[in-house]
């Protein structure tokens, strides 16, 4: 204790010495508002190191099909009932039963009648498409699709990703040897689903309009890949249009497939996106 109080005996005596002293307190004053002013940048720096989870792809996230529910027998779940309902409405609108086919995308498509269904992973790439897509539909859309198409309809989304992990208990060896989505593949529903892509990848606007012969080359690879388990993972992302609008005069509700967002910065990308949802440009019928 002798040894403490001997320590402290200085800043005591500094201490009284302020308090006895009025000019110096208002320098203090000063000088401790200054040195929280200057601090500030070092301060947010360091509350930015804080790692509180990643937003990165928080747009894609929170319109996710889960793919909780996919065990490989009896399947069922959000991504199932998808693939179930999307099936059963692609039939519908085969057969001219346009509204039967309207009534069962209601939940997904809802009054706009038209969707985007993103298959994505936790990649570079998906986050530039998070990033993109955020930006087109909660920043950007009067300039970007409105000044395209006033008539266009609302922005709607679905995300499948690819990469989910499903927490299982230990005893639980579901997934030891195939992940989720692996195990949607060889659902019928899932086959069904991927047969109507693969067809309508190559009969599309965005298809027809490519330029060139090796760009249609890459897309025919890449749809050959997106239904085989053992290659699927290095098209991700990939990108299926739904429309069930009455501007769809094809015997399917898929209108376009593509692989990419073109353009090297988020509003490049947007635009590109607009495009697809407003059927110009790289996907205009002509």
């Amino acid at each position: 204790m002798k040894v403490l109080k001997i320590l402290a005996t200085p800043f005591i005596a500094i201490w009284r010495w302020i308090k006895e002293t009025a000019w110096v307190q208002p320098l203090l004053i000063v000088g401790l508002i200054f040195g929280i002013i200057f601090s500030i940048p070092s301060i947010t720096s360091w509350v930015k190191s804080w790692d509180f989870g990643s937003d990165t792809y928080t747009w894609l996230y929170n319109q996710q099909l889960s793919l909780e529910g996919i065990v490989g027998d009896d399947n069922k779940g959000a991504a199932y009932d998808f693939l179930l309902n999307f099936n059963k409405a692609n039939s519908k609108w085969s057969e001219n039963y346009k509204d039967e086919a309207k009534e069962l995308m209601k939940d997904y498509v809802g009054n706009s009648n038209k969707m985007l269904l993103y298959f994505v992973q936790e990649n570079d790439t998906c986050a530039d498409i998070n990033e993109a897509s955020n930006y087109l539909v909660n920043d950007a859309w009067d300039s970007k699709v409105k000044k395209i198409d006033e008539n266009a309809p609302d922005f709607r989304y679905k995300t499948i990703f690819t990469d989910q992990k499903i927490d299982v208990d230990d005893n639980d060896h579901t997934y030891d040897e195939h992940t989720p989505f692996e195990l949607l593949m060889v659902d019928m529903q899932f086959y069904k689903f991927i047969t109507t892509v693969r067809s309508a990848a190559t009969t599309s606007n965005y298809y027809k309009n490519l330029e060139s012969s090796s760009d249609k080359t890459t897309i025919e690879n890449n749809i050959k890949k997106i239904g085989e388990s053992t290659e699927y993972s290095s098209v991700v992302p990939y990108f299926v249009t739904i429309d069930l609008t009455d501007s769809n005069k094809s015997s399917t509700i898929v209108t376009n497939v593509f692989f990419k967002f073109d353009g090297s910065s988020k509003y490049e990308k947007a635009d590109f996106l607009a495009q697809a949802w407003t059927n110009t440009e790289d996907f205009e019928a002509k």
